[in-house]
């Protein structure tokens, strides 16, 4: 387990606490810097040609599938994979980064900036599931009890377009 500014991050609990404390992320490697690691891996072997929105979301959800992989038959019981063995600990991490990899290349090539997606995302959560309603509950914010706000918002094609050949989407 290893401190960066007091906080300690490492192995924890099951909801995401230890005895030192809960899990915080590392702050380097950057979205951007996997971004730029990832671009300049794919360039140093000429894949960019292959990293169309299509295929790079077939091979996120296959490293989804590889990842699942690690969990099924396993029982839910606590502690969980934090006392997986090494070996299986190590496969967690290498498909969880394939997963984030994925994730930040089809970002980039939709040019979705994650960063401020998962802010906007977080604001429409607060309103969809606000604390009071929907403590302790399961279901979908169209299920919780009234005074719960149910957007609809019309996603139109430009919201949707991906970057599929050499030009950047407007």
């Amino acid at each position: 387990m290893s401190s960066v500014g007091g906080e300690k991050r490492g192995d924890t609990g099951g909801d995401g606490t230890d005895a030192a404390g809960p899990f915080s992320f590392s702050p380097e490697p950057t979205l951007e810097d996997i971004r730029r690691l990832h671009a300049g891996f794919a360039a140093e072997r000429d894949w960019a040609q292959f990293h169309q929105p299509r295929n790079l979301l077939l091979a996120l959800v296959g490293e989804v599938g590889e990842l699942a992989e690690l969990f099924q038959w396993k029982p839910d019981e606590e502690p969980g994979p934090q006392a997986w063995p090494p070996k299986e600990r190590a496969a967690l991490q290498e498909e969880l980064s394939d997963v984030l990899i994925y994730l930040v290349a089809l970002a980039a090539r939709c040019s979705v900036d994650l960063p401020q997606a998962v802010l906007s995302k977080m604001d429409t959560n607060r309103r969809r599931y606000p604390a009071h309603l929907s403590r302790g509950s399961s279901r979908k914010y169209t299920d919780l009890p009234h005074g719960a706000t149910s957007e609809s918002r019309t996603v139109g094609t430009a919201d949707l377009t991906c970057e599929s050949s050499g030009q950047v989407s407007t």
